[in-house]
């Protein structure tokens, strides 16, 4: 067998040129046994190895590296916004934002931050504002809350009304998250005041100062009264700016039948007795003994319902009670036709058996009827009665 000559050289093993998907190795050999290549990646790419080692066999040892996609790191926080979380960032990943309940992105800013191939993030700017309502100011109205320049997220706002005017809706209104106020804010509307008020009578609108547009109150009498006038009246505007009351009160007056309570259709298409005719009920003139009207002056004979006059005592003469201002008496018409209790004059220094006897005497002047008369005649002798036992008893 033939030695092998000693001159003779074996050829070097050599590694394959590999191809790396966004990378390359570079070597100063020519990737021979026993070299060793540097794994250089593209800008955004890192690699699974730094370096690898030609091999006696012509393998790379270890195998050969990959450059695969860098991350970034977790993304910065942003004052009062967050983003959809998830795990891995890597090159290229593009991440928005959004602003939290409240608030909301400013204007011209983009909420969007990206990974660069340095493996950092875009620069983040600041992204949210706190949100802002438009401004509460209602005409002829003002905040009972302190006014601000800028309403914001959360805030509270309350009305109230100038004269004249009533609050329609909330008086309290509180800045929401998207920037509206709710409740919406109210408005104040031209109201009319309290409707005038009647003599003897009330309207539906008692308890109420203030009252809108088209609004009705109606009117109503005491017993025994009748409504003179229109029955409602309505909160209304003649100039088409402010608002009125539609006409003045009615008036409650008394009112008495004239004429039969009943009446018959004859043949002759007549009624019999004729029909009645209601009338107001009048007073007579008062008169009292001793006594005279201190007003109203004139001839008067009659007074309607309501009407009050004032009576005076003729000279020597006064009123028993006591506290009676200047000597004087007032009596009002009542809706029957009768006057509310008038004075009885008693001469001066008079005792109250005197006061009776006068009373008496002035009642036969009077004309008044004789069975009236001994009427007050018993009650007369009843209250002599009275006084003689009221004498035996103090002594």
């Amino acid at each position: 067998m033939k030695s092998p000559d000693p001159f003779f050289k074996r050829p070097e093993a050599q590694c394959p040129i590999p191809s790396i998907a966004h990378g390359q190795l570079s070597s100063a050999e020519n990737f021979t046994f026993g070299s060793t290549a540097t794994l250089q990646c593209d800008p955004g790419f890192v690699g699974t190895a730094s370096t690898a080692r030609c091999t006696s066999s012509g393998r790379w040892y270890p195998r050969v590296p990959s450059c695969v996609p860098g991350q970034c790191r977790h993304p910065p926080s942003v004052e009062f916004a967050d983003f959809q979380p998830r795990r891995d960032f890597p090159v290229g990943t593009t991440l928005s934002y959004s602003c939290r309940a409240g608030f909301s992105l400013i204007p011209g800013v983009s909420p969007t931050i990206t990974c660069l191939q340095n493996f950092s993030w875009s620069a983040v700017p600041k992204l949210c504002q706190k949100v802002q309502c438009p401004s509460p100011a209602i005409p002829h109205g003002t905040e009972t809350s302190p006014s601000r320049a800028e309403y914001t997220f959360g805030q509270l706002v309350e009305f109230q009304c100038d004269h004249g005017f009533m609050l329609r809706g909330s008086d309290r209104v509180q800045c929401s998250s998207d920037g509206i106020w709710r409740p919406p804010v109210p408005y104040c509307d031209r109201v009319c005041g309290p409707p005038p008020k009647i003599t003897n009578g009330q309207h539906s609108g008692m308890g109420f100062t203030r009252f809108t547009y088209g609004s009705e109150v109606k009117y109503s009498c005491a017993e025994g009264l009748s409504l003179i006038g229109d029955k409602s009246l309505y909160c209304t505007s003649e100039d088409g700016e402010n608002l009125t009351w539609s006409g003045p009160a009615p008036e409650c007056r008394g009112f008495g039948l004239r004429g039969a309570a009943q009446s018959q259709c004859l043949a002759d298409g007549t009624w019999d007795p004729p029909v009645p005719t209601c009338q107001p009920v009048l007073c007579p003139e008062p008169r009292v003994p001793f006594g005279r009207l201190k007003s109203p002056l004139g001839e008067q004979r009659w007074y309607q319902t309501n009407e009050t006059v004032t009576l005076e005592c003729l000279p020597g003469y006064q009123f028993p009670e006591d506290g009676i201002s200047e000597n004087a008496w007032t009596a009002t018409c009542l809706p029957d036709g009768s006057w509310t209790p008038l004075p009885k004059c008693m001469k001066e220094g008079d005792a109250d058996v005197c006061q009776e006897v006068h009373y008496i005497k002035s009642t036969f002047e009077c004309g008044v009827p004789v069975e009236k008369v001994k009427s007050l005649l018993e009650i007369q002798k009843l209250f002599l009665e009275i006084k003689k036992l009221e004498m035996e008893l103090e002594e």
